[in-house]
């Protein structure tokens, strides 16, 4: 659960939002929609879907906090 509050915080810290990284997750092959990207942070979806998006969402956000993701598509 503190890898799905990171990506909350993360989030929050950059200002960016859910919409933002669900559009960052498509261009990396991962389609996803806000509801299922709110139930996966909330912890109510697992499964190998879940973990693919978190593991690359925590991907993308290490990538941006060193300067190499763009905010805007």
């Amino acid at each position: 659960m503190a890898e799905r509050e990171n990506i909350r915080s993360r989030l929050k810290k950059h200002q960016l939002t859910q919409v933002w990284l669900i559009n960052q997750l498509g261009l990396r092959g991962i389609v996803t929609d806000k509801t299922e990207m709110s139930s996966v942070l909330a912890g109510t979806r697992s499964g190998s879907k879940a973990d693919a998006i978190i593991e690359l969402s925590h991907d993308i956000l290490d990538k941006y906090e060193e300067g190499s993701v763009l905010v805007k598509e």
